[in-house]
């Protein structure tokens, strides 16, 4: 089974070495890695060129941002499954042996979520999230536990429901979910945790928890993630049981309540709180 993994990159100079050897220190044997550059101008591709030998695709050229670089990859993949990491985060390790497990174990599935968590720019872990088994039914109530890029898929899922919506910056993520579940797709939750998110002030989702409220580029970004969430919402929507919106919170509340994802979540949160990812991880 082959595992490609998309990087979609721009002036992350920062933090792309980190990434890049995050994927690049899997302990899987059929890996293909396409790193998508959008013209860094800060020397993330002088950083690259040490990995380039090791990379299937590697480009940088100016494009029309992340969904953009995220279509070229897609157009590009040749795995079994597809995934993709941004240049400012981490794969943490063992994720595409679990991947590999949870495939060989339901060989129908074409989706596999995994479990994340939020660090800070130094690696610091701020919060970690496992999501639910999947279930029919919690969708149809608004229940989605699928955070960014822990979800790996098959390219004929993602060719099925249209691909990336190109139209979205924020959100494309979030509304590619949704299209898979509508389209009947089921889930297989991952064991491990997959992914790191990493809140720093640069950061195009992220960013506007470090940014004054009253900034004008704060201001246009906020409105555009608005403008994105509604119609991700009405996507949604269109999927719920018509039981009204509180009868559905209190059934999602109820649902995180009982449930030991949930439950360990929180434990872990606290455990691992003020500890950096690479203590808990061995990276």
């Amino acid at each position: 089974m082959r595992i490609s993994i998309i990087m979609p990159s721009y002036n992350q100079s920062r933090f792309v070495e980190a990434a890049i050897q995050s994927v690049l220190s899997q302990e899987f044997n059929d890996l293909e890695v396409l790193f998508i550059d959008g013209g860094s101008t800060d020397g993330t591709m002088d950083i690259v060129d040490k990995y380039r030998d090791r990379l299937a695709l590697c480009i940088s050229e100016r494009d029309k941002g992340q969904s953009d670089a995220l279509h070229k990859g897609f157009c590009r993949a040749t795995g079994d499954l597809v995934t993709w990491l941004n240049t400012d985060d981490l794969l943490l390790p063992g994720a595409l042996f679990d991947v590999e497990r949870s495939a060989k174990a339901d060989p129908e599935c074409e989706w596999f979520l995994g479990n994340v968590m939020w660090i800070d720019s130094g690696g610091g872990i701020l919060r970690c999230r496992r999501g639910e088994a999947y279930a029919p039914l919690w969708p149809r109530l608004g229940l989605l536990t699928a955070a960014g890029p822990s979800a790996f898929f098959s390219r004929a899922l993602y060719d099925r429901v249209g691909g990336i919506n190109k139209n979205l910056n924020y959100q494309m993520d979030t509304e590619l979910w949704w299209r898979f579940i509508i389209s009947g797709a089921r889930f297989r939750r991952l064991r491990d945790y997959t992914w790191a998110l990493r809140l720093h002030a640069e950061a195009k989702v992220s960013g506007h928890l470090f940014q004054d409220k009253n900034d004008p580029q704060a201001i246009i970004a906020s409105a555009a993630q608005m403008r994105e969430a509604e119609h991700v919402n009405a996507l949604r929507d269109s999927h719920l049981i018509d039981i009204g919106p509180a009868a559905r919170r209190g059934a999602v509340l109820v649902k995180k309540a009982l449930s030991p994802s949930y439950l360990r979540s929180i434990t872990e949160s606290r455990r691992w709180d003020g500890k950096r990812v690479n203590e808990v991880f061995g990276i």
